[in-house]
């Protein structure tokens, strides 16, 4: 499942639309090149994020795959900013998982991001601060 990335430094926002299908093995590759490669450049520790997750198309993911996906991602969060992540998601079943990859992470002792889930992409950038 591919994951395309854009950022805009004027609203200091990275925004990522995921496409195709939806793998625990994808998913969890995808966070750790996004991580290395976009997330952890100094240039962008203080930037919020948007993730689209409307053009899904078949999720498979297991419990392990976002238990893990979740460890994975608070483990980049820095306890000296308070940053935000939208969740924009378009079906029940990518709610569902979504609001258990936010529990998950959650419960990671490192997490210290504010993490909601939108149904249109309006709220989520109201909510992120950025009207793009």
């Amino acid at each position: 499942m591919p994951a395309k990335h854009s950022v805009d430094d004027i609203s200091q926002l990275i925004i990522t639309t995921w496409e195709g299908d939806a793998h625990d093995v994808e998913f969890i590759e995808a966070i750790k090149n996004y991580q290395k490669d976009i997330q952890n450049h100094p240039k962008y520790i203080n930037y919020n994020e948007v993730v689209d997750l409307r053009k899904i198309g078949s999720i498979k993911l297991t419990t392990g795959g976002i238990k893990t996906i979740g460890n994975i991602a608070s483990n980049t969060d820095r306890h000296d900013e308070n940053r935000k992540l939208a969740l924009i998601v378009n079906s029940s079943i990518a709610y569902g998982l979504s609001r258990m990859y936010v529990t998950y992470r959650e419960f990671a002792k490192s997490a210290r991001k504010e993490i909601r889930i939108f149904k249109n992409d309006k709220e989520a950038y109201e909510w992120i601060g950025n009207n793009s």
